[in-house]
């Protein structure tokens, strides 16, 4: 019989689309490939219990809107009472609860709960950013090509991070047994937020796609229709999976792409994936008259058969606090990568080895490591060779499912 394991995951990971769902669908398959059954509770506008291949997901009804991140302390209740009510009812042994970003806060009243009532429990959390610094990357990548109500709303959020959120993170911090991070840039901004003294382990991670597709290979992925044309007429291809956010920089990337075009240089570019400056950065793609060569898809199901087809993968963050699962996967397809020389990407990828770093937020040197990519094929091979290698050394799905496995069996699940 397998172990179960809590997560508090906050956000639905059967609904929502982006790098968190992703983050937990991933620590859940490997939680299932080490022998646990991972039971995910998060939020919604019902309540309702899925099987899903990666776990048993509890929705969880709130009567508030949005369910993001910042609303927390009005989600977090609701969270805390099914929880510890299926606990009580499904469970007598030790309880072993792993949370993630600030979603985890729950899990401190339901902690001291079912601690009084004399069970053992613990409480495990990974974080990927503190609250405060995500809100300052959003606040510095908001810009006039952006509504003003958007630019409003910005400000709003970060207030509301400083006075409310950062106490918020900082509670479950203290209450909490482990608190684990992929990153050692992320380490040192829970250091500089709240104290040097707390004790923080790094865990290895990787990406969702790691446990789907671990070979990587593109025989069997079709070509997405958005890139027929470029493939066609064997334009070089730049593409994108990432969240149009105000952290993420796609500003930045389409002014680089309207400077390539004006160089000269033959390409095609899709940007994947939706979010809050979708509609934004198209209006932008049609006032640079990009329309022809660059192409925003929105939300797509797989993302990774866009980055087979890729020749060039860019991330053009302005802030990540820790690293990027569109980087991780853009190693598994040994694409050759350009990333934003920031927080945790440079941990990941090195500079002319496996990638190339650039400073953010400069739409010049994006263009002309973009430029150096499509004119140097050697440099191409070189890194797309070495991008593979690097996922194999430290993102392969083993790595981190035997890591996870550590962490839960032998230091917490028997001693809790």
């Amino acid at each position: 019989m397998q172990k179960e394991i809590i997560f508090i995951s906050g956000k639905d990971p059967l609904l929502e689309r982006g790098g968190h769902s992703s983050y937990i669908r991933a620590h859940a398959r490997a939680a299932i490939k080490s022998g646990f059954e991972p039971h995910i509770f998060c939020v919604s506008n019902r309540t309702e219990v899925l099987n899903a291949d990666f776990g048993v997901v509890h929705r969880v009804f709130s009567r508030f809107r949005p369910f993001r991140p910042l609303m927390i302390p009005f989600h977090s209740p609701f969270l805390h009472s099914a929880t510890t009510k299926y606990i009580r009812e499904s469970s007598t042994g030790a309880i072993l609860i792993h949370g993630f970003h600030v979603w985890a806060y729950p899990g401190v009243a339901i902690k001291r709960r079912l601690r009084r009532e004399g069970r053992k429990v613990r409480l495990l959390v990974n974080l990927y950013t503190t609250f405060v610094h995500e809100l300052e990357g959003k606040v510095r990548g908001i810009n006039r090509s952006h509504k003003l109500l958007r630019r409003i709303q910005q400000y709003v959020e970060y207030l509301w991070a400083l006075a409310v959120m950062n106490r918020y993170e900082r509670s479950l911090i203290e209450a909490s047994d482990r608190i684990f991070v992929n990153y050692s840039s992320v380490r040192r901004l829970v250091h500089q937020a709240h104290g040097e003294k707390i004790n923080i382990d790094y865990l290895p991670y990787t990406s969702e796609k790691a446990f789907l597709n671990e070979s990587g290979a593109a025989d069997d992925l079709a070509v997405p229709a958005e890139l027929e044309k470029a493939i066609a007429n064997g334009l070089p291809l730049i593409v994108t999976v990432s969240r149009h956010d105000p952290r993420k920089g796609l500003d930045v990337l389409i002014v680089a792409l309207a400077q390539l075009r004006d160089a000269g240089i033959p390409f095609y570019a899709c940007l994947t994936s939706g979010g809050q400056l979708f509609d934004s950065h198209a209006r932008l793609v049609s006032e640079l008259k990009l329309d022809s060569q660059v192409i925003l898809t929105g939300w797509v199901d797989d993302t990774f058969s866009y980055l087979r087809h890729a020749d060039v993968f860019v991330l053009p963050s302005l802030e990540e606090g820790s690293g990027s699962v569109s980087l991780i996967e853009a190693l598994q397809a040994g694409i050759p990568i350009i990333a934003s020389n920031i927080d945790g990407i440079p941990e990941d990828v090195t500079d002319g080895v496996d990638a190339l770093l650039v400073k953010p937020g400069e739409p010049d040197a994006l263009k002309d490591a973009i430029k150096r990519l499509i004119e140097d094929e050697s440099l191409r091979k070189t890194l797309s060779v070495n991008a593979r290698r690097k996922y194999e050394m430290k993102f392969s799905p083993d790595i981190f499912t035997q890591a996870l496995r550590d962490a839960y069996e032998h230091n917490y699940f028997e001693k809790a």
